[in-house]
């Protein structure tokens, strides 16, 4: 069989990719870099939200690492013996670790005697 007219082997610099030619874009990596570039991956810290509801107050407390709804009531100054903290329709222990968003209502224990 016979070669196709017009069909031309690739070149040893060919790199394939005819529609970038003009580009610059076939020769990245070729050429050393005439200046140091320093490239650093860093995670991204997200904030949580945490929103607490005692009666008609409302406090926000920030955290950029988990927490415990202990240390949120610390952080506010609330004594934990004097409230259940709710989500939904769920009494959650003052150890649970909070890791998101949330809203939080508190409800105050009443004693006495």
């Amino acid at each position: 069989m016979a070669p196709r007219e017009g069909f031309e082997p690739p070149r040893p610099m060919d790199s394939g990719f005819r529609i970038h030619r003009n580009t610059g874009l076939c020769d990245l990596g070729s050429v050393p870099a005439t200046s140091e570039s320093e490239i650093r991956v860093t995670g991204f810290v997200r904030s949580m939200k945490i929103e607490i509801r005692s009666g008609d107050e409302i406090y926000s407390v920030d955290s950029d690492t988990p927490i415990s709804v202990g240390s949120v009531l610390d952080n506010l100054g609330i004594a934990h013996s004097t409230v259940l903290a709710v989500i939904g329709d769920t009494i959650i222990p003052h150890t649970s670790i909070i890791s998101d968003d949330v809203s939080i209502e508190l409800v105050i224990v009443s004693s006495g005697g």
